[in-house]
């Protein structure tokens, strides 16, 4: 309570010593101090922070306002409750992680713009083979090999229709069925119900599942890793910040890991993979005349594409530059092109800009290079776009989700100013006599059940900046808790809203949800094992977690209105 509750007390001539009254009083002053707009009392900032945070959490898990607009709410609240000024508040908006997203996606909308996404699917499939346990295989390479790059809403997308046209075309040879109708016994008069087969299922959940495992991979993957990335530079500004290099290092193994389970998960969960005797083994078997439909289907689809043009090399190109220009920044063991061009701290958003620049420099086909011809016939007659244009992008980007990361970047400078999140932490100090393995297995397991019923985004900003004063309070290094959470808010399998690449699969595969939350407890317990076995053995070494960092301890500050 507030030193001065006191003379509050005197003025309204109420005694300490009449509990009743005193309690009375203790009110009447907290709807003065709010009513006046006090900053100078700690519990109201942290109430009003509390209440923020509250509506704008109700507001996403309901969805009663786009997710967008609710992520505003900070801008005209944050100001009016004296929590942070507007341009503290707005600078959230725009930052550095937004604007590797943006980057990001330019260049994931250019890949898909230039249809080289599809080349490097159909080229992988055509390599593997056409059974369905190696077409099984090569979907779950090529899905989180894509989704490390583009998000995974775009990668489900993108590998669904390709999943359906290979089983539609051993459907029409007879060798395997897609759907099959079901009727309701209660019902029998019905129209039957088209319920997609175990086969149709395990193509499906491969998709949606290695697409989420895959945007762990890098930091730019998805939307909940830039978040961590946005927030944990945030709150501790003195702290290296979130390398590229040094991301995509410690998460590749698990990512690799959860892949290669998923695959086999799948195989004996709806293929019948060491059963060979039952009846799922039996329909999963397509035998030769199967596998050579199949590879008809592929080589067809693949032959429609046309040989390599100069649009896909040109992206290609740019985007293993880009990747370059990502891991040697300041990869730590050699120095870092950055280093070598500036004293200047130059982050992951400077490379990816330049190369969503050069995008529209360079052109996407060489027809330019005829301007000069001496047959003027053979001149081009109008001026080439470039490798992508802003039309494309304007239809393809999800804005709404840079205004998401916003809202997510302003809770946490919210909380943090208000001392909310340092409050909230500092009541977890109790864990600090918990083995840390054991804090970090229960954060990651409350993390992974939360997220499988609201937007991961939204989960991440609200947790992450609870989590990173936990582990100030127990003094214990951030990241150890910060990076494993951030991971499984990414690990939503069972519940179509849980994640974008859910509800493709149940919307376009007609998945019912019982059969989708069966199907997603598999990779819900063996992500999490694999996510914490992983960081306490690797994630550790290459962070090195092992001790408390002196960026990460508070500096006594006096309170002040933070106007």
């Amino acid at each position: 309570m507030c030193p001065n509750l006191h003379a509050h007390v005197s003025v309204c001539g109420l005694h300490h010593d009449e509990k009743q009254e005193y309690s009375k009083a203790k009110s009447y002053f907290y709807l003065y101090m709010v009513t006046q707009n006090d900053a100078s009392c700690p519990q109201i900032l942290e109430t009003r922070c509390a209440y923020i945070i509250l509506l704008m959490a109700g507001y996403w898990i309901t969805e009663c306002f786009p997710m967008a607009v609710t992520s505003l709410i900070p801008v005209v609240l944050f100001p009016a409750f004296g929590l942070l000024s507007t341009s503290d508040t707005c600078a959230c908006y725009m930052n550095d992680t937004i604007m590797v997203f943006i980057g990001g996606l330019i260049l994931a909308v250019a890949i898909e713009h230039s249809n080289l996404h599809l080349r490097i699917a159909l080229g992988v499939m055509k390599i593997v083979g056409c059974s369905h346990g190696k077409l099984l295989g090569g979907l779950c390479v090529v899905t989180t090999f894509i989704s490390m790059w583009v998000s995974n809403t775009a990668a489900t997308a993108m590998m669904v229709p390709i999943i359906f046209a290979i089983l539609n075309e051993l459907e029409q040879a007879g060798l395997c069925h897609v759907f099959e109708p079901t009727t309701d016994p209660r019902n029998p008069e019905q129209q039957p119900e088209q319920i997609p087969t175990k086969i149709t299922k395990a193509y499906l959940m491969a998709a949606a599942y290695c697409s989420s495992f895959g945007g762990t991979g890098t930091i730019v993957g998805t939307g909940t890793n830039l978040t961590f990335k946005g927030i944990f530079e945030n709150t501790f500004p003195n702290a290296d910040g979130i390398n590229f290099t040094q991301w995509m290092i410690a998460a590749m193994p698990q990512m690799i890991i959860n892949s290669f389970l998923t695959w086999l998960y799948l195989r004996i969960i709806f293929l019948g993979y060491l059963r060979p005797q039952s009846k799922d083994a039996q329909l999963a078997n397509i035998g030769t005349e199967g596998e050579i439909i199949t590879n008809q289907v592929i080589q067809q689809r693949y032959k429609e594409l046309g040989t390599i043009t100069f649009h896909e090399i040109g992206v290609a190109s740019l985007f293993a530059i880009c990747i370059f220009l990502w891991l040697f920044r300041k990869p730590g063991f050699v120095r870092g092109w950055s280093e070598a061009l500036t004293d200047i701290n130059v982050r992951d958003s400077t490379p990816v800009i330049f190369i969503s620049i050069l995008m529209f420099f360079i052109p996407k086909d060489l027809s330019f290079l005829r301007s000069y011809n001496d047959d003027p016939a053979t001149r081009p007659s109008k001026s080439t776009e470039g490798l992508i244009t802003w039309d494309v992008i304007e239809k393809k980007m999800p804005w709404s989700l840079m205004f998401l990361l916003g809202g997510g970047f302003a809770i946490s400078k919210g909380s943090i100013a208000s001392n909310l999140a340092r409050k909230i932490g500092e009541a977890m100090v109790p864990l600090r006599y918990l083995p840390p393995v054991l804090v970090l297995f229960l954060v990651s397991l409350l993390i992974g059940t939360i997220t499988e019923f609201t937007s991961n985004v939204g989960i991440a900003n609200i947790t992450l900046p609870v989590i990173a004063q936990m582990c100030v309070a127990m003094e214990m290094h951030p990241l150890y808790l910060m990076i494993p959470a951030t991971i499984m808010c990414s690990y939503s399998f069972r519940l179509p809203v849980g994640t974008p690449p859910n509800a493709i699969i149940s919307i376009v595969g007609q998945i019912p949800t019982k059969w989708l939350m069966i199907g997603g407890c598999g990779p819900s317990i063996y992500a999490l094992i694999v996510n914490s076995i992983c960081f306490i053995t690797w994630g550790n070494f290459v962070y090195d977690t092992s001790e408390f960092p002196a960026w990460a301890k508070h500096e006594p500050s006096a309170t002040t209105n933070p106007k």
